[in-house]
């Protein structure tokens, strides 16, 4: 088996009325062996199984494929936002713990997927508004949760924007150090389970209001 069969072994077939999603899998698992500069159109229809004419049926170039893929990876990231809130209902401490923890896993199993939304994609005038404003819908998720917590008292702070920017920093940033600072090297998922859940308390313990010990009377 040659190498190139080998990377895509694990490729589900295409199935018609499914290319979008076929071609968005072979770039998503391509980009993570290769990085974004060793990704092309071509092998990503060797690696879907489509011809090469495939993909300009939804997508202009490469580029627009790569927006693609970091579209699904904020949807993604918005859906383990909402998990973290089922989990934990009526908890915003616990949801936005889980989100946190949630985060820091999903972008460390998918570095070169986390480089690609947060590697200045977002601040280019010729991508799609639809990426926009499914990153938008993920930083929304987080904000409902602080949001609540702060219109019930749980949280305190400035604003929630500022809030939330400074959560998404530490959990972000955490992520940074672990791929690529090489300050930071957990070994194995429960490790770095254990560290992300550290730095969300921290941050925990500094946007929980005060709870008076006693009830004046």
């Amino acid at each position: 088996m040659n190498e190139r069969n080998r990377q895509c072994r694990h490729r589900r077939p295409y199935h018609h009325g499914d290319l979008h999603r076929s071609l968005v899998d072979a770039a998503e698992q391509l980009l993570e062996e290769r990085g974004a500069s060793g990704v092309s159109l071509r092998e990503v229809c060797q690696c879907a199984g489509v011809s090469h004419a495939a993909p300009y049926r939804h997508f202009r170039d490469k580029a627009a494929l790569m927006e693609a893929v970091a579209q699904a990876g904020f949807e993604q990231l918005g859906q383990m936002t909402r998990s973290a809130r089922e989990r934990n209902p009526g908890d915003p401490v616990g949801q936005l713990r889980d989100a946190g923890v949630a985060y820091v896993l999903w972008a460390t199993d998918n570095p070169e997927r986390t480089r690609l939304m947060f590697g200045g994609m977002m601040k280019s005038d010729d991508i799609d508004e639809s990426l926009h404003q499914t990153a938008e819908a993920a930083y929304g998720e987080i904000f409902q949760i602080i949001d609540e917590g702060r219109s019930t008292g749980i949280f305190c702070g400035p604003d929630t924007d500022a809030i939330v920017l400074s959560c998404w920093a530490a959990v972000h940033g955490l992520t940074m150090l672990i791929l690529g600072s090489g300050k930071l090297s957990p070994g194995t998922k429960d490790e770095i389970r254990s560290l992300a859940g550290s730095v969300c308390d921290t941050i925990l313990d500094g946007i929980r209001a005060e709870t008076p010990d006693f009830d004046p009377v």
